[in-house]
């Protein structure tokens, strides 16, 4: 039992927000979001014909050729990844260099060749997203940005992008997807796993992720959904909590880090699995500080990628890693400050934006504090008394 119970500080508020709705994005950027993904993904679908019809889309003139012969065709689809589908999404802790950002995969299912490679050229398809996304970008007030080798990128306004991977499946293999959408209305919506369960009839090594310099890479987003999932499933709702609680202490703590989101997330399954595999529901505050404290040693040793193999996730540079050591360090000294060590509640606040920020609500009279004696002890160090003088003795 803790001293202080700030679980209403990070879940509970109604007069003022929770931790956990401030990191919420507003209603209104949700929905522009949204919308800017339809007009997105409405281009694309317009444009797809000119996969078809153009040549300098094809790995060469013959594939072209033979395509054309059995009038192939390409229609692309789209799969929604990354912080929106896991729903662990977050608003920038610091709004002036951090982005929202919304992760669309754009599918285009064609014919692999002998090398287990698609028949369109990769490169060529970064040609095809940008080249149809200009005008569109134009008409919006948006930008294009081609820094990026592993997605197009648009830049919606300060402090939100879209980024679009390219993805490439087997057409055959597409088919069975394809059965799951017969009714059109429903292919406007999330191309998500659970409602198209058949997209794991495709082999996850011939799911192909196209990069700007003209290269296929095997890699299925897929995959790390699932993950998340199980880890949902497995833990409850207090996982993704968890997620989006230390994803804000990373973005209150630097304001561009090596953390990745997926490290910080399988560092937390780590923690969770060493802390019992049972986490409470009603507690979140206390999870975060039994996390935190872990979190120093796991990440001193290496967190490996859960479905990518041989991909180590805490790669960093000597300087990166001792910095990430130092804050994690002092995250779980001011979580235990702050439920263990202080009968006061706004000591408690402070000590929680510290670490998290303003987003952590001023609210000291929401915090409760144990009244009973032990509870009262452990809020004072120990006092330090003499030894004792042994004096010899005859007696017995």
């Amino acid at each position: 039992m803790t001293l202080a119970n700030a679980h209403p500080i990070f879940v509970g508020l109604k007069k003022n927000l929770s931790y956990l709705a401030q990191l919420n994005i507003e209603d209104e950027e949700h929905h522009k979001l949204m919308e800017a993904r339809t007009i997105i993904r409405k281009a694309l679908r317009d444009a797809s014909s000119r996969l078809e019809n153009e040549k300098r889309f094809w790995r060469d003139s013959t594939v072209f050729a033979a395509a054309k012969q059995v009038a192939e065709t390409v229609a692309v689809k789209f799969l929604m990844q990354g912080s929106f589908a896991y729903r662990t999404l977050n608003s920038p802790a610091k709004p002036n260099c951090q982005e929202i950002d919304l992760d669309d995969g754009m599918y285009v299912p064609v014919r692999f060749m002998q090398d287990s490679h698609p028949a369109l050229a990769a490169g060529s398809l970064f040609t095809f997203v940008e080249e149809t996304l200009s005008p569109v970008c134009n008409e919006n007030g948006w930008e294009l940005d081609s820094s990026k080798n592993t997605c197009a990128r648009v830049r919606l306004w300060k402090g939100a992008h879209v980024d679009i991977p390219i993805y490439s499946v087997p057409e055959d293999k597409y088919r069975l997807m394809k059965s799951a959408i017969a009714d059109a209305r429903m292919a406007s919506i999330s191309f998500t796993a659970d409602k198209f369960p058949s997209m794991a009839a495709i082999p996850t090594n011939l799911v192909m992720l196209a990069q700007r310099d003209g290269k296929w890479i095997q890699s299925d987003p897929k995959q790390l959904h699932d993950w998340v999932e199980a880890r949902s499933a497995r833990y409850g709702p207090v996982f993704r909590r968890l997620c989006r609680f230390f994803k804000g202490w990373r973005d209150h703590t630097w304001e561009n880090s090596p953390l990745s989101s997926i490290c910080l997330m399988c560092a937390i399954d780590a923690a969770l699995i060493e802390l019992g595999g049972n986490p409470g529901d009603d507690r979140d505050d206390v999870q975060i500080m039994e996390v935190a404290k872990l979190l120093p040693d796991i990440f001193r040793g290496e967190i490996n990628n859960p479905v990518v193999e041989g991909s180590c996730l805490n790669g960093w540079s000597d300087a990166d890693r001792n910095e990430i050591l130092k804050s994690t360090e002092a995250l779980a000294d001011e979580m235990e400050g702050a439920l263990e060590r202080t009968g006061h509640p706004d000591i408690v606040i402070d000590h929680l934006r510290n670490v998290f920020g303003r987003r952590i609500s001023n609210r000291p009279d929401i915090i409760t504090i144990a009244n009973d004696t032990a509870s009262s002890v452990r809020a004072f160090p120990a006092a330090t008394v003499p030894t004792p003088k042994i004096i010899n003795s005859n007696s017995g």
